[in-house]
């Protein structure tokens, strides 16, 4: 990819990580300054594959990217710039669905679960990375990566599936019980065995609520 074609595609994520701007001139909040363009963008993609593509292109859960005309009119060669790079071709704009019910499938994990484990580690964040040096979507650390298998901590398939097989032992070592199960996925399963349950760790503690808020939703 080339250096334009790179500055292009980091413009559009920086707009989508604008969100709401204020309005200094009426002191009130309004929409971001791209999202009257929607209209015009989804208007533009009707009939239109390769626009229809760089439209799926634009989304990213409920959140829509826009982009200005200066740029939009320039689509071909940015689709094209896009799908040259892999990293972002793969995963922009989409979710993981696919691969966590393959994980679950393969690992006899509930895929609600394993979602859970993603939004309280990550919130869906591929490229997430701890202080401590945890990593990925389900922040896999190196030592247990390497241990799972998993040669890059960044790719979501590697990822997902790694921390889907982890906590499925997790699981089989304390006979099923889930919230055991997700304190030994965030302190060890040493710290679980030193203290026969949840370690007395604020963090594990807070984890293991948190994640089980969103898998009994």
């Amino acid at each position: 990819m080339d250096i334009q074609s790179l500055k292009v595609l980091m413009e559009i994520n920086a707009m989508q990580s604008l969100g709401s701007v204020q309005d200094t001139q009426n002191n009130s909040t309004t929409s971001s300054m791209f999202s009257e363009m929607l209209g015009q963008v989804l208007q533009a993609s009707t009939g239109n594959s390769s626009t229809e593509s760089l439209s799926t292109l634009l989304y990213s859960g409920d959140s829509p990217v826009f982009i200005p005309s200066n740029l939009y009119s320039g689509q071909s060669s940015l689709t094209e710039a896009v799908s040259s790079y892999p990293s972002i071709s793969k995963n922009y704009g989409t979710n993981y669905d696919e691969i966590i019910k393959k994980a679950a499938e393969r690992y006899n994990v509930p895929e609600k679960l394993i979602s859970s484990i993603i939004k309280q580690e990550s919130n869906f964040d591929p490229s997430a990375t701890s202080s401590a040096g945890a990593s990925g979507l389900m922040q896999l650390m190196p030592g247990t990566a390497k241990y799972l298998g998993v040669t890059n901590s960044y790719d979501p398939e590697q990822n997902i599936m790694g921390g889907a097989k982890y906590i499925s032992q997790m699981l089989t070592q304390f006979d099923g019980n889930i919230e055991t199960a997700l304190a030994a996925y965030n302190a060890g399963p040493g710290a679980v065995k030193k203290y026969d349950g949840i370690p007395p760790y604020k963090e594990t503690q807070n984890y293991v609520k948190k994640v089980m808020n969103y898998f009994q939703v």
